[in-house]
């Protein structure tokens, strides 16, 4: 168990590195487009909302499709908001896109977008047989969570308050409902680590 909980407090580490390389990389750019029963005037239309009324989301959509992700807009039947499979394919419901749900704003639509990236990174960087669902919830979270500090320390702190309030409210829940979870394992983890206490250093220095 030692070396486990070792092993996922180095990840946050290798995800540093990763996330410093400029954001064009060598894979091929990926695509945006539209899934489930979409129609091609539906996803016109939800491209366009989103180009105008949530237009940081629309920059992050493409900053993860120009590093070789496809991302599929669709009106399927979801449990989330995203879900990230393999190294390379991202879903988004639509629904959370269009219907502007008071639970999930632009910037935890954004922080949930590179949640799902972060499992790709992490399943691009990681051999098969080294995978667990613990640690790759782990690199999620903490890959949402770098991209939010940096977005702060950019001047931009909405993402950084949602990604922090979020999970302490969702790891409450999980070691209430979900002890053995993988992502209540991940959260028990990543709340009060080293990264976990620069941003909110980060935040407390905005209140001051």
């Amino acid at each position: 168990m030692a070396n486990e909980r070792s092993m996922i407090s180095r990840l946050p580490f290798i995800i540093w590195l990763i996330i410093a390389l400029p954001l064009t990389c060598l894979a091929k750019p990926g695509s945006i487009d539209r899934g489930g029963s979409i129609s091609k005037e539906e996803f016109k239309s939800i491209v366009e909302h989103c180009e105008s009324e949530l237009p940081k989301l629309w920059t992050a959509l493409q900053s993860v499709k120009d590093q070789g992700v496809d991302i599929k807009i669709s009106n399927e039947k979801m449990q989330s908001p995203g879900k990230a499979s393999g190294t390379d394919r991202i879903v988004l419901s639509s629904r959370f896109i269009t219907d502007n749900l008071p639970s999930f704003p632009e910037d935890r639509l954004i922080i949930v977008l590179y949640h799902e990236f972060g499992h790709i990174v992490f399943n691009r960087n990681t051999p098969r047989n080294k995978r667990n669902p613990v640690k790759n919830e782990f690199a999620a979270f903490s890959y949402s969570l770098i991209v939010a500090k940096k977005m702060a320390m950019a001047g931009d702190y909405g993402p950084l308050e949602q990604v922090t309030s979020n999970l302490v409210r969702r790891q409450k829940t999980g070691n209430q409902r979900q002890k053995k979870a993988p992502h209540t394992l991940a959260l028990n983890e990543l709340i009060g680590n080293e990264l976990w206490e620069e941003c909110i250093a980060l935040l407390n220095e905005k209140v001051e």
